[in-house]
């Protein structure tokens, strides 16, 4: 009997799957992105070390992510699990690892300062679902619909929160109250 799966794909073709050294590798060379995208999202610096390593875990827990997705997919996984974390939807359908679940993949040094990556204030200064939409919407180029989604809110309710935000942080970085700048920096 052929050893091809309901997709159609042979056995073969797993080389085609992500690996976890795939993920170690994306969440090393796009470390800055990733903790920015965590950061914009929490607002909180521990929180967005937390959201980090469960995105981690949950991305190299899943076998069937294709190797041109990696990038997409991580990201994905920091924005839903910064949402988890953030609105504490207690969302069981995440993946629940122990701490040895990264097995050093990847390392996350000392050194690293989420505080010091240039932020924009007036983004982690919006209200919590504002700031969700700006992030996943406007930085992240997700269709209202797909923020919609991973919100759990209507099309509707983000794309009004979309449309106002937007011309918020538009109005606020245009009068340069709040230039984009190092959180911290003198």
């Amino acid at each position: 009997m052929s050893a091809v799966r309901w997709s159609g794909q042979k056995a073969s073709d797993r080389s085609e799957y992500a690996s976890n050294e795939d993920f170690a590798s994306v969440f090393e060379s796009e470390r800055v992105g990733l903790q920015r995208l965590a950061l914009l999202l929490t607002a909180n610096s521990e929180a967005a070390k937390r959201c980090l390593i469960r995105a981690f875990r949950e991305c190299v827990a899943r076998s069937s992510v294709s190797k041109d997705w990696v990038l997409s997919w991580t990201r994905r996984m920091v924005i839903r699990n910064a949402i988890s974390i953030v609105m504490d939807t207690g969302d069981q359908s995440f993946v629940n690892t122990n701490d040895d679940a990264h097995n050093g993949l990847i390392a996350f040094s000392p050194d690293d300062s989420l505080g010091a990556i240039a932020t924009p204030e007036s983004i982690l200064d919006l209200p919590q679902f504002e700031r969700f939409v700006f992030v996943i919407c406007v930085l992240e180029r997700y269709s209202i619909h797909d923020c919609a989604l991973l919100l759990g809110k209507s099309p509707r309710e983000v794309g009004e929160v979309r449309y106002r935000v937007g011309n918020q942080v538009r109005q606020i970085d245009e009068l340069g109250n709040n230039p984009v700048r190092s959180r911290g920096a003198k």
